[in-house]
């Protein structure tokens, strides 16, 4: 059996200003554009599924990695988002936290020297 992770999907009451966000604070560009579905497609070479202690059970974070964290902390505050951090995380990352317009959980890092190969 194959298996791979094919897509994260967020419930919104709040659509236009969802995407609205996403493509302020990263840069995404909607590649399906409906009135009840938006995609943006991302360029990655994989996702993780990770299960872990570093967060409350029952709970979930979509994180994303960078390597230029200032960046995105301007653009949080250029757009009036509140955001934690930044703060030491683990494999050597420094990373901030913040919640989109539907309350999701948000985490984005960036890692150091010290990270893991593949993790740059």
């Amino acid at each position: 059996m194959k298996i791979r992770l094919q897509e994260i999907e967020f419930g919104s009451g709040k659509v236009e200003q969802t995407k609205n966000f996403y493509q302020s604070i990263f840069g995404m560009e909607a590649t399906v554009d409906h009135q009840n579905l938006t995609v943006f497609t991302l360029p990655t070479h994989s996702v993780d599924f990770n299960i872990s202690t570093h967060l409350p059970a029952q709970s979930m974070c979509t994180s994303f990695l960078t390597d230029d964290l200032q960046e995105i902390m301007e653009r949080l505050t250029s757009n009036s988002i509140k955001f934690e951090g930044p703060k030491p995380s683990h494999l050597g990352m420094t990373s901030i936290e913040f919640k989109d317009p539907n309350g999701n959980l948000i985490r984005v890092n960036q890692p150091s020297q010290s990270s893991p190969d593949w993790l740059k």
